[in-house]
């Protein structure tokens, strides 16, 4: 399967985002010890397989309506996901793929290979936090 050269993860709030205009790791902290069944854990993305990808994204809402994503979304380069992934220290425990789900075609997800230490899920934070190419702020 192809895949689009960017994802973008959509930011819950303000306290993701950093007094200098980057994000913080914990905006990509995957749920510690969770396995959906296949040995890995996810974290959400949409996958930028065109212009419009960004506008949807920071429209999005809760089922009560609520934007969800109030502070914005970050632009995630998939080469940079590849380069994380080839790292020694994190070689093989990373993956992505598509997901879509009914009322988002564009949905996919980052994966972590399920049971991956704190200390090394830390690491992978900070790195797709610094992999961020741009940092998109609501309308």
């Amino acid at each position: 399967m192809s895949f689009p050269d960017n994802c973008l993860r959509g930011i819950p709030n303000a306290t993701y985002l950093s007094a200098e205009g980057s994000v913080g790791s914990h905006l990509f902290n995957f749920n510690a010890g969770s396995d959906r069944g296949d040995g890995w854990a996810e974290l959400s993305v949409n996958w930028e397989d065109d212009d419009s990808v960004i506008d949807f994204t920071l429209s999005q809402r809760k089922a009560d309506g609520d934007l969800l994503f109030k502070g914005g979304a970050v632009v995630i380069p998939r080469a940079e996901i590849d380069r994380l992934n080839n790292r020694p220290t994190v070689r093989d425990l990373l993956s992505y793929e598509r997901q879509p789900i009914s009322d988002n075609p564009f949905h996919g997800n980052i994966l972590l290979r399920a049971h991956t230490s704190k200390p090394t899920m830390k690491l992978i934070a900070a790195g797709l936090a610094l992999a961020v190419s741009r940092v998109v702020l609501p309308h």
